[in-house]
């Protein structure tokens, strides 16, 4: 199997799952996936009707803003990177206007607990230390994009690993993505 067939398999088999997937679950997949698999992904889910608040917001901060803040304009960023400019600008757009489903779950970037730190005065990550700020910063993040979106902060970190996830897929993904892959070894030794 190529990369492209793997890639295709892999968003299907995602796209399958989160369409019945509760918040909790695309929770756990936007704060757990592995972004250096593509932009395909964390696409569709930007674009996504059912984006929840929360949701919508960890996605924005797992792509880290803060590198693109360095960047006056999406033209000005490297090639590779200009779809995470262009996915953080349209998240933040769709958080101005109002763009998103209902919350049902919240999550907060100063204090993300899918990140532990170890600290129980601070348990999760602070994303918003990585904002640029003074001359440096090219653009503000936007305000609304700083505070933590209402509701109860699910614990991501504790439900992957009594789940059995990884790279931000549920067993199942994984193993079906691992025989796609055997199968092909099986076929290139006939």
């Amino acid at each position: 199997m190529d990369d492209d067939d793997f890639d295709a398999l892999y968003l299907d088999l995602m796209k399958e799952f989160l369409a019945t997937a509760t918040p909790l679950q695309w929770l756990a997949v936007v704060t757990t996936m592995n972004y250096d698999n593509g932009s395909a992904l964390p696409d569709w889910i930007s674009k996504h009707p059912k984006l929840e608040p929360a949701v919508a917001k960890a996605l924005y901060w797992y792509q880290q803003p803060g590198y693109f803040q360095h960047y006056a304009s999406q033209d000005k960023v490297p090639g590779i990177n200009r779809a995470g400019w262009a996915r953080i600008q349209a998240l933040s757009q769709r958080f101005e206007q109002g763009n998103l489903a209902p919350a049902t779950i919240g999550w907060d970037p100063a204090n993300d607990l899918a990140s532990p730190t170890g600290n129980e005065k601070h348990p999760g990550y602070d994303w918003t230390s990585e904002a640029v700020k003074g001359d440096e910063a090219k653009w503000q993040i936007p305000a609304i994009m700083l505070l933590a979106v209402p509701g109860e902060q699910p614990d991501i970190y504790a439900y992957v690993d009594e789940h059995g996830w990884e790279d931000g897929m549920p067993p199942h993904v994984q193993e079906e993505l691992n025989a796609a892959m055997d199968g092909d070894e099986v076929e290139d030794e006939d």
